[in-house]
């Protein structure tokens, strides 16, 4: 039986190809997979003009065939850098293979796509095949952008960590000394400087550890709103009257879980930036609404988890951002303000706080247009309740005589913590290593009523130490201290194992009032 077609096609191959018919339906079949196909493709002449211009090329560029094909010259889609490489390997090697180059398209959009060129069976012609990886590039300079983020939180968390050991003993003896000076004198208005500018470091070493480490996995339910309104009466108080406040809050709006302290600061943090953007006036948009995201959202690839999520916009109609500021804006010590007029914290301060609590940020922005940046946390089915508790103020209670075992390694915060607690009434005692301690700690353990303990020490760890103790004195007391925060020690550690934790610059007014509260409460 013959095939039909076989006399006008006698290539075997083309004559077992049954269910294409003819090579006239064969080239039917082809145009069409070439007409459709999601990548771009187009055939032009040696002189760049289009002989063809396929339906993916067309939504890749935004031109229409009628606007490309048969034109001399064709608009130019490739940029013109671009397109000189282009020539250039073509007149080298007569093709492109995956060359990465950039295409503008009608609108003056750019996007990232991988070309490659062919010469044509007849000598005439080149076939190009356009391949938009303008996605592709973004989740890799977003993953790139993370591991670099996570590198330099690490790096952050270590410094802030050493200098909060400096700024103790700074503190401490500002204030042992500001004690012994009568209130006028100006040798007492000096240290008053020193006391100021060393809590300001201290803040910023807070900010700085906030940024590095997990501090925002804590189980309780905030309300955004509730956050934002006290965030907005605060910008209506301090805020340049030229600048405009329009607030859209959804209401019944999801609950999310996290530290209430740190979330309202991030959302300070970020208004404050857009206030900046604006000194000549403008308007600042805050909003907040329930969102469901999947994983066909850019920001979701990178290990976020897709569902329910509370947005938080921050809109200004400010300078904008170039791109370069962008990849830029979150690192730390990072800012385009003059010198003096900024840290470079409170942006990476927002990423650490949004980031610890499983959340990301999408920022967009343009020169002269402004800048929105979107604000994405992960939200709870439960609802949060809309109160604020407030701190009540205690008087700081004095010792009775208690002895107190103090185990740290930087002398000058040891020392510091024995003079502190012998001024309060209590006897101390010091040791600078594990081994030190642990021999104090068993000479004396019928007499130590508690351990003030470093966690980061020579020989062994605080939580070790901690172990120990236990396992001789079951009904240790333990005060764990750190120039880390509690996410560094371990919040289930300190939760299970119940005992208490006390960052590291304290005042003696901190150390008297944690001392006094875990021995009354023996």
């Amino acid at each position: 039986m013959e095939t039909k077609g076989s006399n006008d096609h006698p290539d075997p191959h083309l004559q077992e190809v049954g269910e294409y018919g003819n090579g006239e339906d064969l080239q039917k079949t082809i145009n069409c997979i070439m007409e459709n196909n999601v990548v771009g493709i187009a055939v032009s002449d040696v002189g760049g003009v289009y002989k063809s211009f396929n339906l993916g090329a067309e939504q890749l560029t935004g031109y229409s065939r009628g606007e490309i094909v048969g034109k001399d010259p064709p608009p130019a889609i490739f940029l013109e850098e671009d397109t000189s490489a282009i020539n250039k390997a073509l007149a080298l090697q007569g093709h492109v293979e995956n060359m990465e180059v950039r295409l503008k398209r009608r609108d003056g959009g750019l996007r990232e796509v991988s070309l490659s060129v062919s010469s044509c069976a007849n000598g005439c012609e080149y076939i190009q095949f356009i391949i938009d990886n303008t996605e592709k590039k973004h989740l890799q300079s977003l993953l790139l952008h993370s591991q670099k983020m996570e590198v330099v939180g690490e790096m952050a968390g270590g410094i802030a960590h050493d200098f909060n050991n400096l700024l103790e003993g700074i503190l401490g003896y500002t204030t042992f000394m500001m004690d012994m000076i009568e209130s006028g004198n100006e040798l007492r208005s000096y240290l008053e400087i020193v006391e100021r500018s060393a809590k300001k470091a201290s803040d910023l070493t807070e900010r700085l550890l906030t940024f590095s480490r997990d501090e925002g996995k804590v189980s309780s339910l905030v309300n955004c709103n509730t956050l934002l309104r006290e965030v907005v009466k605060l910008l209506e108080r301090t805020i340049d009257r030229r600048i405009v406040i329009e607030v859209k809050l959804e209401k019944n709006l999801n609950a999310i879980r996290g530290a209430a302290g740190q979330i309202e600061q991030a959302f300070l943090n970020a208004c404050l930036n857009a206030r900046d953007a604006m000194s000549e006036g403008g308007k600042l948009y805050i909003s907040s609404e329930n969102v469901v995201l999947d994983k066909s959202y850019p920001p979701l690839s990178l290990n976020m988890g897709s569902g329910k999520y509370v947005r938080v916009s921050v809109t200004d109609t400010g300078v904008g951002m170039d791109k370069e500021t962008q990849n830029r804006m979150f690192e730390p010590f990072f800012t385009t303000k003059k010198r003096g007029e900024g840290t470079g914290l409170g942006l990476n301060m927002v990423y650490g706080i949004v980031h610890n609590h499983g959340g990301f940020i999408n920022v967009y922005s343009e020169i002269g247009k402004g800048t929105v940046f979107n604000i994405y946390i992960p939200a709870h089915d439960d609802r949060a309740p809309e109160d604020v508790v407030e701190r009540e103020w205690q008087e700081v209670p004095a010792g009775k005589g208690e002895k107190i075992l103090v185990i740290d390694d930087e002398p000058i915060v040891r020392d510091l913590s024995m003079e502190m607690l012998e001024k309060l009434g209590y006897k101390a005692i010091v040791a600078g290593d594990a081994d030190d301690g642990m021999r104090k700690f068993k000479e004396q353990k019928d007499d130590i009523e508690l351990v003030v303990l470093d966690i980061i020490l020579p020989g062994a760890s605080g939580h070790e130490v901690f172990k120990r103790m236990r396992e001789i004195k079951s009904d240790t007391l333990v005060l764990l201290s750190s120039g880390y925060n509690r996410a560094f020690v371990g919040e289930e550690f300190i939760n299970g194992s119940q005992i208490d934790f006390i960052q590291k610059p304290y005042s003696m007014e901190d150390l008297a009032r944690e001392v006094r509260r875990i021995l009354d409460r023996k």
